[in-house]
């Protein structure tokens, strides 16, 4: 504490009670402190102060997360900045990494606000885009607050996924290291669904433009294109009109982007403004496989308006011409393909559509539509035939371009060169008149130079040959002969046109100069006639030249238009401009010489020269005021070039009007001008007094002209309105406040009307009407006045709601009768005959009582718009006013109007409504009902109906649009009714709307329609929509009238809808019906009694009786047989019949007996009662009516003589009939019976029975008790006991057996604990001690004891084993009984009572609680819940799919349950042994799925279905860090529960409402179950690769009742990414397993592409052993042979091989499976691993599998050796056999000895797997490697391994020495003894020594031999002599 002051002594010593943290914070806060608290942490905790420093800034940092939580951000900032923290960086850093939104978006908020430097700018900037970007990503998940979905952003292969656990880690940290690329699609399509322009930030023109194509943008696209063209092109609005109208813009908001404002548009020009269109992105448009032909056509006809035609259509004109053609541009096609963007020019074009002209041969179209275009294009490209006419075109076009007719002569001949072809020359010759034509053209040239001796012709630019044309040009060739003649000169003289015209059709040019001609000099005579010669004759070669006589000359000159003299001199110079041709009074030329100039100088009408040229015409027309046509002339202008002449008008008809005026005063017509022209020179230089000036006389002009038109009375309103137009004009143009001595005249005179049209025609402004009112004379005119104008302007501004009625008058006012004093009604209403409208409105506001007059007047004239003048007065009387509206303007017929304006006066609003409604409906005008509810209603659900009834009455029209209205009033009449929304000054409740609404339509129903048909339209409407639903009033059944109509309508009597509504409709229907059942429409008579709820007893009792009566007509000539049978089926059909129509019992059994009684065949007899007592049995009818039946019913069976007699119960009974008597397959015995003995007493009403017969007959007792036995055997108990009891055995005569029913009662009885198996009758007795069926028992009996079987609760002792031996003396007596009768039903209670016995229960209980069987499993534990599960499936009949889905329930349950215990002992203890009532699963798996073999494959699927639900629930990533490899107790509890388990998705809801939802649900497969995994129409191959895939990357729906079991089964408990795994690697299995034993090849292969992906996951996680359980489990080793690979590469061979005893336990047959399938991985995948090999083969003991390995090494290794030896032999050409020759080096000594060492090996791997012979052969390849070893020693030498045994015997026979010999033959015995002997007879000395010496038995045997050898030569004579010597 040294150096420190008193006050921080003091601080320091607080410190030390308190902790470090409290120290940091404290100083924090304060600020002051901070270096004494770092010193204090130094000091106390020995720190250096860097350390100090680091702890204080991050415990603060810490402190501040903790603050932002609490919201306290401004504490933050205090405390950051008292530490000296940059609070942006600080803040930004803690907004990067934060996933909570809410704590995030705070923390931007305030940095926000916070204040930033330059370097913080950028980083802010950046930081805002991803944030800005993560926000709305994150809002497109949300779904009412949570997440409940995955998204994808773009399709196909462009697409991105974003599942929701990804969406939830992320944060602005991650999304910034996200690429770009995933950054702009997901910003793409965010921006079209928020529209935030912001997420442009990360987007890329190229990005925008695909998604937009994608998603088939159309319109968008096409406005970028505009937008972007438009800074290109020059004349935006005349390129591209098709797309800029309001209809485009509609479909660009509507269509393209729905929710897209159009406020936005502006800024969404100016990002596509700055985004170019490369080319790139065109190209795109046509490889998008998800483009629409339609967004293609729309892409490329917009790029077609700018000249871009894409690469595939430049040569496709018809589709370029198309397009323009669709965007109306081709009046524009040279603009088009002139612009800088365009891809193909002017000139390519037009040569493409002058080839097709040429193909086509539209010749004219070629001349027409070209001028200049192609002149100077290419043509080498184009087709030879097209080409030449192109060129030939081009030529005549070229002379036509000249401009003299020099140039002329070169075209031409260039022309006739390309006619001509080749010969030019000859084609030249043959048409003279070229060669005239080219040399009148040739200013050079003579003309008869064709016919001199020249060879040539000579041109400027070319020569011709001289074919001299003598004879081809005769008449030319005279004159040229004529004009060689010397004699013949004479002087030319010039001639005019005028002289040339002398004579033509009498012509006298003298006539037309005769001003001239007398001002001519005397000496010049004009000749008497005329020359009139034509030229003709002049050439004829008659004439002679020397006797022409000269063409009289004149002494003048003539007029001449080309005389440069008198133009400069005389001519008029002027700019020939749009202002020249006005001052002309030329406006159209004027117009077109502007609009020219534009065009030709901007290419465009620019807006600022429009107005300058408007001006300009303005001026011009106010100078000239004066002249009418001038004025004309100029208006005409302005409005031809698009803009208002209106203010131009309104300037000429004022100064007409002052013009009018200064005359009338006498005022001289110069001076007039003068004053007016002043005025409009004033007004061209803009001068507001002048036009104030002109105003002031305007107004007083047409006041004077009024006040004359008044004297003289043709004074009218509509006169002063004609008349003021003009002033007002004036002001409304010069923004002057309009005139008021009108209105003040009208003040005046208090015409308050004609004030009020005045002021509302010319729209003068409240405030200056306001006060204009104010001066009236009479004050209620002006309140009047001003409440009509501020109310309307109140209800403009309120969007026409009703304002609060305060203040206003009485509403009872506009009904009173009352006149005004001082005028009687009846001259009130004289005063107004023979007015007009206006006149009668205006005369009203003087009585007293306006509104009153008004309303009187609408009735007196038939005037409804006066009531519309009289709401002005009264607006919130709008009840009384619509009544006096519709009223006034309807012509009644019906009613008396005095009595109904007396009724409607007494009513209220809504009844008033109605009856004036009804009224309008009754009378006929619907449609003036209609319009006064848009008038006076519009915002009332009562416009919906007028309109559904306008539709439907006046329109005809009952299509959808006619429905919408109707659904629409009913959905508004459904929700509460509010007068704050309705806009009324009245309120109509729900019960009012509807009563219109019924009363309209009845009335409808009733009077608007003349035919049934549109009345049967109309109630379709109301059935479709379903009117009478929900409504709370009185209303027929329109949709039950509908159906009565539509039947009727198919019958000749349609019924009348008026009386069906009528108070007596019921008796009508009734009276229909007898009509139509006596007419025989017995089906439609059914169907409307039906509908009406009235019987039908005595329709179908009619019709059935003449169908009865016909079959008996047509019954009498056929067989009795065949009779009877029809009888007994038409009884059959009539009972059928009957039920379904609904007659009642007793008319129905009546009738069925009457039929029956025509029966005599019994056994006929018997069906047709047995049909007719299943009435009484299905309505529980007893009695002695039902008796007496039965009676003849079982008689008729008793007695009749078919032994094959059908017995069923009433149905099946019934079906036989219908089946014509066949029979067929009875199912009735799949039926479980469980009823106890009361309720089949019960049902059987045996006590009741009276009328009991005695049989005595034997044949009737026999029939008796085989009838009883067969109705036991059906199950039909209730039938037997009642058919005992109707019937009883004779005593005396017959000693009866015991009774089935009996023995059935016993049965019953000892179950239900009634009757004690001790107390059992004699006869019962008797039954079960016959030795028979003891011996059944014996045999049946089980090895399970009774006393094993049997659970007394709470007994012990000797009282427990008493009862539990009572019981079981019980079963024993029940299954002695069910034997003895083998009837079913007694063989159900047994096994029901047996079922009791061992779960403990009675067996009453057992049968209450028969529709849960399943249950009673759950009651035992152990194996005895095996036994007793196949008990209850086969005594409950339970279905295989709910079996499969209790074990399936079982086997998940078994699988997870050992995961949720805490401790580890089951992983300890045991590996992957999974147990179910005591059976171990992975080897007695077998025995479960017997129990069904036939629902394996369910199981299966079941089990998958759990899979999926389980990765669900627990999602499980990828692990990031490696587990453990060989601990499994590594469990690191993660929180891996879904939000599922806590909220119940709303489709589930469906499963839950029901106690059996999971049977329920289970008969509906899941939208996207296991089950649709195998189906290949539903899914795509992709998405059926594995459950895994489907579970992460599908939004999958699986059935509530799976996830509800895996959640009952976890309990929410927390599992760790392990035990999930190996959860569903057990599931995999156990699934694998039932596809397995149900042979489902598809299964499998779900299974085994499932596990490839679990398999993935467990390699990421490096779980090995898991992995190996997964192999092991699935036992598919060669198609799982990638885990093997897998753990291969990661060097856990070892590892699988010391695992799998653990996982394979003891079972024999898996272990071989193991065995061989990892061997056979190993040959087929590891081929070269040989080591690997011999270690699994050797680990499994399987020595002769090493010992090959060992083999073909050693093989392979010889084999190398002889192509080495191969490749260093030179190869030689000779007849000699090449021996290989090895030699001893490294390589060579290195390869023999490890093959010798593998062959040894080999050799002792054999002898430990017992195989001698292989270990036999390996040892002498052993030698025989050696032998080669030993060679090496003599290198270079031969190589003898691997050889034939040609080349063997060689060897040994003459290269190897005898011991060599010997070992390389040993395994040629034979041969090798015959190869020694022959080498031995050459006398080898070395041979035979050491043959001696090593094997002397040989060397005896070869002289044994020699002595029987035939053929002895001195050299083997010598061989042997010395071996025999050497033997000695």
């Amino acid at each position: 504490m040294e150096g420190l002051s008193q006050n921080e002594k003091i601080i320091w010593k607080c410190w030390d009670d308190k902790s470090p943290r409290d120290v940091v914070r404290e100083a924090a806060a304060k600020g002051t402190y901070i270096n004494l608290a770092i010193k204090y942490l130094m000091a106390k905790n020995s720190w250096n102060e860097t350390t100090a420093k680091d702890w204080f800034t991050t415990e603060v940092k810490a402190w501040t997360v903790q603050l932002l939580a609490q919201k306290q951000i401004f504490k933050v900032l205090h405390v950051l900045n008292k530490c000296n923290i940059n609070a942006e960086d600080h803040l930004m850093a803690l907004a990067k990494v934060a996933t909570e939104i809410d704590y995030r978006d705070f923390i931007v908020e305030h940095l926000e606000k916070l204040t930033k430097d330059t370097v913080q700018l950028d980083r802010w900037a950046d930081f805002k885009r991803h944030w800005n970007l993560l926000r709305h990503l994150e809002k497109s998940f949300e779904v009412d607050g949570t997440f409940k979905q995955n998204k994808v952003f773009g399709i196909a292969e462009n697409r991105v996924f974003v599942n929701e656990s990804e969406i939830k880690a992320l944060n602005i940290e991650k999304i910034e290291q996200y690429p770009a690329d995933w950054k702009c699609k997901v910003a793409t399509v965010l921006f079209f669904d928020t529209f935030e322009f912001s997420l442009l930030d990360f987007c890329t023109p190229i990005q925008m433009w695909n998604y937009l194509i994608e998603q088939n943008k159309a319109m968008v696209l096409v406005r970028w294109i505009n937008i972007q063209m438009s800074e290109v092109v020059r004349d935006m609005n005349a390129r591209y009109n098709f797309f800029n109208g309001d209809s485009f813009v509609q479909k660009l908001l509507h269509i393209d982007t729905k929710g897209f404002q159009s406020e936005v548009l502006d800024t969404l020009d100016e990002i596509f403004r700055k985004w170019p269109i490369s080319s790139e992105m065109i190209a795109s448009v046509s490889k998008s496989k998800h483009c629409f032909d339609y967004t293609k056509m729309c892409i490329y006809d917009t790029l077609s308006s700018y000249g871009i035609i894409v690469d595939e259509e430049k040569k496709d004109l018809i589709q370029i011409i198309s397009r323009l053609v669709r965007t109306q541009n081709l009046r524009i096609i040279d603009e088009i393909f002139s612009e800088s963007c365009a891809t193909i020019s002017k000139r390519e074009f037009y040569l493409e559509l002058a080839k097709y002209c040429v193909k086509n041969k539209l010749y004219k179209m070629l001349t027409l539509c070209f001028e200049d275009h192609i002149r100077e294009t290419d043509l080498s490209d184009v087709e030879q035939s097209v080409k030449g006419c192109i060129e030939l075109w081009l030529l005549f076009k070229s002379i036509e371009r000249t401009s003299d007719r020099q140039s002329h002569v070169v075209p031409v001949y260039k022309t006739c060169q390309q006619i001509a072809q080749n010969d030019i020359d000859e084609y030249i010759s043959s048409n003279p008149y070229l060669v005239l034509g080219m040399i009148l053209l040739e200013d050079n040239a003579k003309l008869f130079d064709i016919f001199s001796k020249n060879e040539f012709l000579q041109f400027k630019d070319f020569k011709l040959p001289n074919k001299r044309y003598d004879h081809k040009l005769p008449h030319l060739f005279n004159i040229y002969k004529k004009y060689n003649m010397k004699n013949c000169m004479y002087e030319p003289k010039d001639v005019n046109v005028y002289q040339l015209l002398s004579g033509y059709r009498g012509l006298d040019v003298s006539k037309i100069f005769e001003f001239q001609i007398m001002n001519m000099s005397t000496n010049n005579s004009i000749p008497d006639k005329t020359d009139r010669r034509s030229l003709g004759s002049l050439i004829s070669h008659e004439v002679d030249v020397r006797d022409i006589k000269p063409l009289t000359q004149r002494g003048f000159d003539m007029p001449d238009f080309d005389n440069e003299k008198l133009i400069k001199r005389y001519g008029y110079e002027a700019k020939l401009n749009h202002i020249y041709y006005l001052k002309q009074y030329r406006p159209c030329n004027a117009s077109q010489a502007f609009v020219s100039q534009q065009y030709l100088t901007f290419n465009r009408l620019q807006e600022k020269s429009v107005k300058s040229a408007c001006c300009e015409a303005h001026a011009l027309a106010l100078l000239n005021w004066y002249d009418p046509a001038m004025a004309a002339c100029c208006i005409s202008f302005v409005a031809m070039i698009g803009c208002n002449p209106t203010r131009c008008r309104v300037h000429m008809s004022a100064a007409k009007m002052i013009e009018s005026h200064l005359m009338r005063k006498g005022i001289p017509e110069n001076e007039a001008n003068k004053i007016i022209g002043d005025l409009m020179s004033q007004l061209i230089q803009s001068n507001d007094s002048a036009a104030k000036v002109i105003l002031e006389n305007l107004e007083d002009i047409t006041m004077a002209k009024l006040k004359d038109m008044k004297e003289n009375n043709n004074y009218d309103m509509s006169i002063v309105l004609y008349e003021s137009q003009t002033m007002v004009k004036f002001a409304m143009l010069h923004n002057l406040p309009l005139p008021e001595k009108q209105l003040r005249a009208f003040v005046k005179e208090n015409s308050w009307f004609n004030f009020l049209l005045f002021g509302d025609v010319f729209r003068y402004p409240l405030n200056q009407m306001l006060q204009l009112s104010q001066e009236f004379e009479k004050r209620s005119y002006a309140e009047h006045l001003k409440y009509i104008m501020v109310h309307r302007t109140v209800e403009d501004d309120k969007d026409q709601k009703s304002v609060s009625s305060n203040g206003h008058r009485k509403l009872s006012r506009l009904s009173s009768g009352e006149v005004s004093p001082t005028q009687s009604m009846i001259e009130w209403r004289g005063a107004w005959l023979g007015r007009e409208l206006w006149e009668v409105a205006a005369a009203c506001h003087g009585p007293e009582d306006p509104p009153a007059a008004l309303l009187r007047a609408a009735h007196t004239y038939r005037e409804p718009l006066l009531v519309l003048l009289a709401s002005c007065y009264e607006p919130n009387a709008i009840d009384t006013l619509w009544a006096q509206w519709i009223l006034s303007g309807i012509e009644l017929r019906v009613h008396s109007r005095e009595a109904l304006l007396a009724e409607i006066s007494q009513l209220s609003s809504a009844r008033l409504l109605q009856r004036i409604a009804e009224v309008c409906l009754l009378e006929g005008y619907l449609t003036t009902l209609h319009e006064s509810i848009l008038i006076f209603m519009q915002d009332s659900p009562l416009v919906l109906l007028t309109s559904f009834l306008h539709r439907c009455v006046n329109l005809r029209a009952f299509d959808n649009e006619t429905r919408k209205h109707l659904t629409s009033f009913i959905n508004y009449y459904q929700r509460k009714y509010s007068m704050d929304t309705n806009g009324f000054s009245w309120d109509l409740s729900k019960e009012s709307l509807q009563n219109i609404a019924v009363s309209l339509i009845k009335i409808a129903l009733e009077h608007c329609f003349d035919s049934a048909y549109h009345q049967r339209e109309l109630l379709k409407c109301l059935k479709d929509v379903s009117f009478e639903k929900d409504l709370l009033v009185p209303s027929p059944n329109f949709s039950s009238i509908y159906d009565i109509v539509e039947i009727s309508m198919k019958t000749s009597l349609v019924v009348n809808i008026s009386r069906i509504m009528a108070d007596d409709g019921t008796k009508y229907l009734q009276e229909c019906i007898e009509k139509y059942t006596s007419s025989a429409e017995y089906s439609v008579a059914t169907n409307i009694a039906k509908l009406t709820n009235l019987p039908v007893d005595e329709i179908l009792i009619t019709e059935w009786s003449r169908k009865f009566s016909k079959v008996e007509e047509d019954m009498a000539l056929a067989e009795d047989d065949v009779q009877e049978k029809s009888y007994t089926l038409f009884l059959a059909q009539t009972s059928e019949a009957f039920k379904e129509a609904g007659v009642s019992f007793a008319n129905a059994t009546d009738f069925l007996l009457k039929v029956a009684n025509s029966i005599t065949d019994d056994a006929q007899k018997f069906y047709a009662y047995r049909i007719i007592v299943n009435w009484f049995t299905e309505n529980h009818e007893y009695g002695e009516k039902r008796e007496s039946i039965e009676h003849k019913m079982w008689d008729s069976y008793f007695v009749s003589s078919e032994s094959d007699l059908f017995l069923g119960d009433a149905q099946s009974t019934l079906y036989y009939v219908m089946n014509n008597q066949k029979l067929f397959e009875d199912k009735q015995t799949d039926n479980t019976f469980a009823m106890t003995l009361q309720e089949i007493e019960v049902e059987s009403d045996i006590m009741n029975i009276e009328n009991v017969v005695l049989l005595e007959k034997i044949d009737d007792i026999n029939s008796f008790r085989a009838a009883v036995n067969r109705l036991l055997e059906l199950k039909l108990v209730v039938e037997a006991f009642r058919l005992s009891a109707l019937y009883k055995i004779s005593e005396c005569e017959y000693r009866p057996l015991v009774c089935p029913v009996q023995i059935m009662r016993t049965c019953l009885k000892l179950a239900e604990g009634t009757l004690s198996p001790y107390e059992l009758p004699a006869e019962i007795r008797l039954v079960i001690s016959s030795p028979k069926l003891q011996n059944k028992l014996s045999g049946s009996q089980s090895e399970t004891s009774f006393e094993e079987l049997v659970v007394i609760a709470g007994c012990e002792g000797e009282a427990g084993s008493l009862a539990a031996r009572h019981d079981a003396d019980t079963l024993a007596t029940i299954d002695a009984l069910a034997v003895r009768t083998g009837f079913a039903p007694a063989k159900q209670v047994a096994s029901y009572f047996r079922i009791a016995l061992q779960i403990g229960w009675d067996y009453v209980s057992v049968l209450k609680n028969q529709n849960r069987p399943l249950d009673f499993i759950n009651l035992v534990s152990g194996r005895a819940r095996m036994s007793l599960a196949n008990l209850v499936f086969r005594t409950f009949n339970v279905p295989s799919k709910q079996i499969a889905e209790y074990l399936c329930r079982e086997l998940v349950a078994a699988i997870i349950s050992p995961h949720l215990v805490k401790t580890s002992t089951f992983r300890q203890k045991e590996h992957f042994q999974y147990t179910l009532w005591g059976y171990v699963l992975d080897s007695d798996m077998e025995m479960f799925l017997n129990m069904r073999p036939d629902s394996c494959s369910h199981i299966g699927r079941l089990i998958l279905d759990h899979l999926m639900a389980f990765q669900k629930i627990y999602k499980v990533t990828n692990p990031t860090q490696s587990e453990n490899v060989l601990d499994d107790s590594n469990l690191d509890v993660e929180t891996l529960i879904d939000e599922e388990y806590q909220n119940i998705e709303g489709d589930e809801i469906e499963s839950i409402l029901t106690e059996e939802g999971t049977l329920m649900s289970a008969e509906t497969e899941s939208v996207y179950s296991v089950a649709s995994l195998y189906a290949g129409n539903k899914q795509s191959r992709e998405s059926r690769r594995n459950l895994f895939d489907v579970i992460t990357k599908s939004n999958i729906h699986i059935r509530y009742e799976i996830k509800s079991n895996i959640r009952k089964i976890t309990k929410g408990a927390k599992l760790s990414t392990k035990q999930v795994n190996i959860i569903c690697i057990e599931l995999l299995v156990v699934a694998h397993e039932c596809f397995t034993s149900a042979c489902d090849t598809e299964g499998v292969a779900v299974a085994l592409r499932s596990a490839q992906a679990l398999a993935a996951r467990l390699l990421a996680a490096r779980s090995w052993r898991l992995m190996v359980r997964l192999l092991t489990g699935l036992a598919r080793y060669t198609e799982c042979a990638y885990i093997l690979q897998a753990l291969r590469e990661n060097h856990q061979f070892e590892f699988l091989l010391g695992q799998f005893d653990y996982m394979l336990g003891q079972q024999q047959d898996k272990i071989t499976e193991f065995k061989h399938g990892l061997l056979d991985f190993l040959k087929t995948h590891c081929p070269g691993d040989t080591d690997t090999y011999i270690m699994v083969a050797l680990h499994f003991n399987m020595y002769a599998e090493a010992a090959n390995v060992k083999k073909k090494q050693a093989l392979a290794l010889i084999n190398d050796l002889e192509k080495m030896a191969g490749e260093k032999a030179s190869p030689k050409k000779s007849n000699q056999p090449v021996w290989l020759q090895i030699h001893d080096n490294v390589p060579t000594r290195t390869m023999l000895e490890t093959a010798l060492n593998h062959c040894t090996d080999a050799a002792e791997l054999y002898l430990q797997g017992g195989c001698t012979g292989f270990a036999g052969e390996m040892a002498m390849l052993a030698q025989q490697i050696a032998l080669q070893m030993s060679l090496l020693n003599a290198s270079p030498t031969r190589l003898i391994l691997n050889r034939t045994t040609g080349q063997l015997y060689t060897l040994i026979s003459e290269y190897l020495s005898f011991m060599e010999g010997l070992v390389a033959g040993a395994s040629h015995g034979a041969a090798w003894r015959e190869l020694a002997y022959r080498r031995a007879l050459t006398n080898d000395q070395r041979y035979i020594r050491d043959c001696v010496t090593y094997r002397p038995d040989v060397a005896a045997y070869f002289l044994d031999r020699y002595n029987s050898e035939k053929n002895k030569t001195p050299q083997s004579k010598a061989a042997m002599t010395d071996l025999r010597s050497l033997l000695r």
